[in-house]
């Protein structure tokens, strides 16, 4: 894992300074602390930047790399896999490695194959590279999104990194896009909260040619059965399914598993994370009987009731791991929250991202004596495997006849699943407090640009309501349109394929989380900034390409799967259960406790003691700190939220506090939480006052 910086000028303008590079370099350190390096051509008007985290070959990996000519150069973050069956066959073509680092593929890769390289690439990374001759700049990203990078334009200068924060010694000045802020782009697609700055899409490349022309390129992207025609590549038995699942998910965690550092694995009381644990410490103990493999767990005793750490605590002894537990305060959550929003440069409303820094800097600290660590992790799998209990409606809203004709499954018949979706549709969600039946939910063009599907209109009503938004700012704008903003970034065919009905609703749903929820936030925001921040590398097995393509061909219900449960008594029917990333379960039993693999999906928290009203004379931590960074001044300096509305919340969050069951933040407090992300990013990249 490291960090990028870039710049590309044209004729009229020189490359940056030293200075500037390595002043850039400084403030994305933590992504890469061993070391750092820069490359400028002989024009200068190309200049490659890299913070180094040292975890393969960490004698001779130092970058930015070249190849033998000095022609092709470039930087990458991240760790590419296959890296010895791809080199032999490589150097078997003739390419000549200067190291043994995974990033060197990239070079030889490019030389080989051009820009086909990326059907050889497997892993997550970003990177840029520079061909001298061709004077030819090639940006990417991932498949999906693990790792992160930017791009905007300053004073003639194209600037690349992986941070925005990057960008300020070259002269970039912060200023709001408000459309994008209300319309919540960030989470929806490319765009950012900033002025003029995006980011790639997962799955993507651009090339920038001598001309100065952008062009950016879908490499891969994610893809579902056509339901009305013949499934090719489905599978002729369930059984089948379960062992192929397994077997690509073993292989997975297996090859992230190569590191020339300690590894751990962030191990919470869910399926997904235990799944990668049992793994691990199984590949572990064949090479050695007697290992015992770390894990990290964040517990929350002072909210027993929804705590993980004892389930995670007996998977753990049933692995023989050994489990470093983490219990972070209130105070420490709410300390945390401020750094979350400078890494992350976005707007969060939940605490996710400081419980994930509290833990990545109790690998570094307390789980092994060297200076960083490779952690595995559970990302992923709920947005392949349909984990989400908000994925229920759309999987009701279509038949599934190939589980039913080819598979054999007992399904719903239309009737029942009608019935079902219109109960489900008429109450409010339980982990997400928001309910489906809302005006925003019904006759917008968003629904009808993927037919009729729910879930990006329900990630689209999550954020603040139009009465945060100052009259200006609406009239400008409008209310808030982020599921309209999801389906607009959807290439057409997808559009097309999810309206058709080609794709099965419930597939349509799992692309909408695969690229906003996933993409947008839990990669860059929950996992690999607040891992950076204390520079930990963080590999999620379950964002492998080919298990994903694998687990894609799947019809859905082997994700979620109806079963018909009995009255004990009389032994007749009585209702559908529907069981989440039910095929996963079955593929990782052998590794998991029983208690894990039938547990039921809960949104994952960071869970803080039940809060009391300021009206009985005391406040908590996160309200005392909220109190007192919300203020009418730094709300209206802002220059579009409502002072008004964010006082009566501010009010109510305070006097009269709500303690959601499945231990989520007050409603309030998240949406407060939106407000003071700004506040803080305001003053961090010395933000002046939107104007419209």
């Amino acid at each position: 894992m490291c960090g990028i910086s870039v710049v590309v000028c044209n004729q009229e303008h020189s490359v940056a300074s030293l200075s500037e590079l390595e002043q850039s370099l400084e403030l994305i350190k933590h992504r890469g602390p061993d070391d750092s390096g820069i490359y400028i051509s002989p024009d200068n008007q190309v200049a490659l930047g890299h913070v180094r985290l040292s975890i393969i070959d960490l004698e001779h990996g130092k970058q930015p790399l070249s190849d033998e000519t000095e022609t092709v150069h470039c930087v990458v973050n991240g760790e590419l896999y296959d890296y010895a069956t791809i080199r032999a066959d490589l150097e078997s073509k003739g390419a000549k490695f200067k190291t043994e680092s995974d990033s060197e593929l990239v070079l030889q890769l490019y030389k080989q194959y051009g820009l086909a390289l990326f059907f050889h690439l497997r892993g997550e990374f970003a990177f840029v590279l520079y061909d001298l001759k061709r004077r030819l700049i090639l940006a990417a990203r991932d498949r999906f999104g693990i790792k992160p990078l930017y791009y905007t334009r300053v004073n003639g200068r194209l600037l690349i990194a992986s941070e925005i924060k990057a960008f300020l010694p070259f002269g970039f000045k912060a200023q709001w896009n408000v459309e994008n802020i209300v319309h919540q782009a960030e989470y929806a697609d490319d765009r950012t909260i900033f002025q003029s700055v995006y980011k790639i899409p997962p799955g993507n490349y651009f090339t920038h040619d001598r001309h100065g022309q952008l062009r950016v390129v879908t490499y891969w992207d994610h893809s579902f059965p056509n339901q009305k025609s013949d499934a090719a590549g489905a599978p002729s038995s369930i059984d089948d399914a379960v062992v192929n699942v397994r077997r690509l998910v073993v292989d997975s965690v297996r090859i992230r598993l190569r590191s020339d550092v300690p590894f751990a694995v962030n191990l919470s009381g869910g399926i997904d994370s235990a799944a990668v644990a049992g793994i691990a410490s199984a590949a572990m103990q064949e090479r050695d009987p007697n290992a015992r493999l770390n894990v990290f767990t964040l517990a929350f005793p002072d909210r027993a009731d929804v705590d993980e750490a004892p389930v995670a605590r007996r998977m753990a002894e049933s692995i023989g791991a050994i489990m470093h537990l983490v219990k972070p305060t209130e105070q420490d959550l709410v300390e945390a929250f401020e750094p979350s929003v400078w890494h992350s440069e976005a707007p969060l409303m939940y605490l996710h991202g400081a419980g994930k820094i509290l833990l990545s800097k109790a690998v570094r600290d307390k789980g092994f004596k060297a200076r960083h660590s490779v952690v595995l992790s559970g990302e992923g799998a709920d947005e392949l495997f349909g984990g989400y209990n908000y994925l229920l409606p759309d999987y009701l809203r279509q038949p599934d006849p190939y589980s039913e004709k080819i598979l054999n499954m007992a399904l719903p018949t239309e009737l029942e699943r009608m019935t079902t979706l219109k109960a489900l549709i008429s109450r409010p969600r339980p982990q997400d407090h928001v309910s489906l039946s809302g005006p925003n939910m019904v006759n917008s063009v968003a629904a009808e640009m993927l037919g009729g599907l729910l879930t990006h209109r329900l990630i689209g009503i999550t954020g603040p309501p139009s009465e945060f938004y100052t009259e200006p700012v609406l009239e400008e704008h409008g209310g808030p349109a982020t599921a309209r903003s999801i389906a607009e970034f959807f290439r057409p065919q997808v559009r097309e394929d999810i309206a058709s009905g080609r794709w099965h609703s419930l597939h349509g749903a799992l692309y909408v989380v695969q690229k906003t929820a996933l993409g947008n936030l839990i990669l860059n925001h929950l996992a690999d900034r607040p891992e950076m921040v204390n520079s930990i590398e963080g590999r999620p097995p379950f964002l492998d390409h080919k298990l994903a393509e694998y687990v894609n061909s799947l019809p859905p219900s082997l994700k979620i799967r109806p079963f018909l449960t009995t009255d004990n008594a009389s032994g007749t029917p009585r209702t559908w259960n529907y069981v989440e990333k039910w095929i996963l379960r079955e593929a990782v039993r052998p590794f998991v406790t029983q208690e894990i693999a039938d547990i039921k999906k809960s949104m994952y928290n960071s869970p803080i003691p039940r809060p009391t009203s300021t009206l009985e004379g005391k406040s908590t931590p996160l309200q005392a700190h909220i109190a007192s960074r919300i203020t009418q001044e730094a709300v209206e300096k802002l220059g579009f939220l409502r002072w008004e509305t964010v006082k009566a919340t501010l009010a109510d969050f305070l006097e009269r506090p709500d303690s959601p069951a499945d231990g989520g933040l007050d409603p309030n407090g998240r949406r407060l939480l939106f407000v003071l992300s700004f506040i803080v990013l305001q003053e961090k990249f010395q933000i002046p006052r939107a104007t419209l």
